[in-house]
């Protein structure tokens, strides 16, 4: 397993995903969000320059009544950050700067209320398609002790073209692309079939495939003959 650099992510960054590490987090759940560019570059040589410092987590939902694995409110609170209730009801926490989420799967295209995670003791988002980017991912050393799961490239680029259409905020939307851009580059054609057949999509989905594809130049076709006609 390749080990990344003790440098490459800022603290209280690295605190808190050795901290997550630990109580096993990571075991099922991943990292997701802009940081995981960094993970690209280190790994794939990918070019972009970060510009975040939100900390999203997509977690993989264990039995509704499981029990507690780990306080993470507390341990994230531990660690200097503090919790707070965003619009909705939804908890997020923030210190030094940096803003921590978390995300569970939504299933179908209807909306979901915020889930409380007993697991972990705490309340998460429910957004569409997320499960990919936990299904189809891959675990790196942070150090000799500590691990992480992040997507792989052709999770993290197919689920930034079904969202980005549908975002309300410009500057996301460009980010999005940007990085696509930058994954386009290193992805396995075969892999990103993979994730691409291992999903139940609506016309409107492999239309918002399309649109981000045009976007940045990709050729649709790579997604095999079921999308060729689409981008024309």
């Amino acid at each position: 397993m390749r080990i990344l650099p003790k440098d490459l992510f800022p603290e209280p960054v690295g605190g808190l995903l050795r901290s997550l590490s630990g109580v096993g987090f990571f075991d099922r759940s991943t990292l997701i969000g802009s940081w995981v560019m960094l993970i690209y570059r280190e790994l794939y040589g990918v070019h972009y320059t970060l510009r975040t410092l939100d900390l999203d987590f997509a977690v993989q939902v264990a039995h509704g009544r499981a029990r507690m694995r780990a306080d993470l409110e507390t341990l994230i609170s531990g660690l200097g950050f503090t919790s707070f209730f965003a619009a909705g009801g939804l908890q997020k926490f923030t210190g030094g700067g940096y803003e921590v989420e978390f995300f569970v799967h939504r299933h179908g295209g209807r909306s979901e209320e915020l889930r409380t995670l007993g697991e972990w003791k705490l309340s998460a988002l429910p957004l569409p398609f997320l499960r990919m980017l936990i299904e189809f991912s891959e675990a790196v050393a942070l150090d000799e002790t500590a691990t992480l799961r992040y997507p792989i490239p052709e999770a993290y680029f197919l689920h930034k073209l079904i969202i980005n259409p549908n975002r309300l905020v410009k500057e996301k939307r460009e980010k999005d692309l940007e990085q696509c851009a930058a994954l386009m580059g290193v992805l396995d054609l075969e892999k990103l079939r993979r994730v691409l057949d291992s999903q139940r999509m609506s016309g409107k989905t492999r239309r918002a495939i399309v649109t981000s594809c045009h976007a940045i130049g990709f050729p649709v076709e790579a997604f095999g003959t079921e999308f060729s006609w689409m981008g024309h």
